[in-house]
Formats: structure tokens, sequence, C-alpha cells
């Protein structure tokens, strides 16, 4: 050993090459197309840590990411040039000080553009769609509020502040209507209650509809399929009922079965977070169902996907799928069906339109997401 080290220490090594330095960037977003995925997780196993991934439905590679904070709720403004986030910090990680706000992200860039303080009350929950949403003009912020009492904050986005709160007792899960300035909500009861705001954002009425159903005996899934100002909603034993929120009262319309009753005694019913998708121009409706359906199976993943012509109120196709808690679809010419699986954070993609061909899937997209939105 000691001859070894006295050799080498009598060769001359040779000098390193100096290495060049490296330079850290950050990528640009690609542009916005109709096939991007919007896919928010709470991240439930470690909850200051939600996200949002911003994913190409082409491939299923990963775009982006925005971090959502504690129990975050997300949104896109109606023409997807920006990104809403209500979030909850807390100045000792998991307690302390609760600070609240309102974070507006560049849809585009992923750039956030300014933060707008919130009071500490935005609904503590899995992420829905419809637990945050906007005015159809763009104007107002609508969030979801639960201390427990429920409420509904308008937040004025040109502002940058709150402008009202409207008291919801038993009601939760906000519709806007697109061709009024006015919201609805889903009530225990088995009403809606629809709200109607000025142009400053106050409530200048509050209505409720008729009793459409009946919250004991066959719930409403509160994830809806949006058409304007028409929601499609489905009960969980497999009834889909269509409601209108435009006027001062909301109108529903009478609800029609899914299954036949061969299916019905086959135990097949809607399940998951996000059961149905609409594909607007062609009036597809698709719904994801599981066999053999018990009471408090709702959340089950589903195992097939449904796809109906909604002017006829007519079943298409039945379309195997793996295990699914959520459904969303792309909008125009040369839709594409994406069903997602919470606990796998999983996503597989389906060419549209009213033949489903599974063309993609892919898994590991975060940790419990719950909500997809496209572009």
């Amino acid at each position: 050993m000691t001859l070894l080290i006295a050799a080498l220490g009598a060769t001359a090594l040779p000098a390193a090459a100096d290495l060049p330095l490296d330079k850290i960037t950050v990528a640009e977003m690609p542009p916005a197309h109709p096939y991007r995925l919007y896919y928010t997780d709470v991240a439930i196993t470690h909850l200051p840590d939600g996200k949002m991934t911003l994913i190409d439905g082409r491939n299923l590679k990963v775009e982006g990411m925005v971090s959502t904070g504690m129990f975050g709720q997300t949104t896109l403004s109606p023409d997807r040039s920006e990104l809403y986030v209500v979030t909850t910090y807390y100045s000792k990680l998991n307690r302390g000080e609760r600070i609240e706000e309102i974070l507006v992200y560049d849809a585009n860039t992923l750039k956030l553009k300014e933060e707008i303080a919130y009071p500490a009350r935005h609904a503590q929950a899995l992420p829905y769609r419809g637990t945050l949403r906007t005015s159809a003009d763009g104007r107002f912020i609508y969030v979801q509020n639960a201390t427990p009492a429920t409420s509904i904050s308008i937040v004025d986005r040109k502002a940058g502040k709150m402008v009202a709160e409207i008291a919801t007792p038993g009601c939760y899960i906000v519709y806007p209507a697109q061709s009024t300035q006015r919201l609805s909500t889903l009530c225990g009861d088995g009403t809606m209650l629809t709200i109607s705001l000025d142009e400053n954002g106050q409530p200048i009425g509050k209505q409720k509809s008729a009793r459409f159903f009946d919250p004991d005996e066959d719930a409403l899934f509160v994830s809806a399929a949006q058409d304007g100002d028409r929601y499609h909603f489905v009960s969980f034993k497999g009834n889909l009922v269509t409601v209108d929120v435009s006027g001062e009262k909301a109108q529903p319309q009478a609800a029609w079965p899914l299954a036949s009753k061969v299916e019905q005694g086959q135990g097949w019913r809607p399940g998951g977070y996000q059961p149905v998708a609409l594909h607007r121009d062609s009036q597809t409706l698709y719904v994801a169902l599981h066999p053999k359906a018990y009471e408090g199976s709702h959340k089950d993943p589903a195992r097939e996907v449904w796809v109906y012509d909604l002017s006829e109120k007519r079943r298409l196709a039945r379309v195997k799928v793996p295990e699914t808690t959520g459904l969303a679809v792309s909008q125009g010419a040369a839709p594409r069906l994406f069903a997602y699986d919470t606990g796998k954070a999983a996503i597989t993609a389906f060419d549209g339109g009213r033949k489903l061909k599974q063309v993609a899937t892919k898994a590991g997209f975060g940790d419990t997401p719950t909500q997809l939105e496209t572009q």
C-alpha cells in the first residue's frame, strides 16, 4: 500500500477540463388546445400539498402543474385564459392561523397573476366542479363556503375583493346560469335555490323551486353536466333529470331512467365523483355505471360507460372501461372522452363520438384526484 501511494504521488495527474456551467431554465407551456386536461388533486394523504396537473389529452403527457394548497378548489375563467384556486394555508402548516386567498394564474403560462384575500370560510372538501365557479361573463367568482353553515360568496374579479356573501342553509354546490346573472344551488329538501344578482354582484332575489327529487329515496349526484342554462343530473338509482336555471326559479323537467327494468334488476347504477359528461354540439351524454349496486355504493368505481342521444333520450352504446370514478369530454368537432380513476390517479382516453374506442391509458398523475375539466 505504501509503495502504491508513493508511485501515484510520483505520477503527474492531468488537469481536469473545465465543465460548462449549467443554466437553470423554465420550460414554456405549449399552446392551448381542445384536449388539454385540468386534473385537480386534494392529495388526501398530505393535504397541504394539493395540486392541479395539466395534461395533454392527445398523448397523456404532463404539460404543467400548479400548487393548490390545502383543500384547494379550482375552476377556469369562461374564456379559459385564467385559472382560479381558492385555498387555505395555516401558519404552522396544518394548524395555527388560518389564511385563505384566491390565486389567479395565467392559464397559458401558469404564472401567478394575483392573490385575492378571502375570509377563512371556503368549503374544506374534496374538489368538485361547483365548489368554485364563475359567472358566464367572467366578472364574478362564486365560492362555496362551509363553516359548517353553507353560504356562497360573490367575488368581483376586477375589483379583487368579495362583494357579497349569501346564506344558503341546507344547500350546496354552485350552478351558474349562462344567459342571466343568476346562480342556483342544490338543496337537501329536494329543491333548488336560485339567487338573482344585480350588476354589482348584490343579491336581489332568492326563490326555491318545487320539490323535484327525493333525497332519501333517490338522491342526486351534485356533479352535473352543463349545457348553457340547463344542468343534467343523474340520481343514485339511475334516473336523469334536467333543470333549467335561467329564470328566477329553477325549472326541472320530468326524470327518465337510464337503464331498462332488467338492467335495474342487475343493479346497474351511476357511481363515482363525476359520473356524467356531455358533448354539447352532438347532445351525446356519457354516464359511468357499476353493477350490483347497493345503498352506499354511489361512489364505487364504474365498470361501463353508457352513451346516450340526449335529445332522443335513447341509449346508443355500452362500453366496458377500467375502474372509473369520473368522466370529462372535450368539445368541438372531434371529441375525446376521458375516464379517470381516483384510486390510481389514472386517465383512460377514448376517441369520442358515439362509438368509443380506447386509445391511451396512463396512471400516476398524483395521489387522489377527484375533478377533471377539459379546455
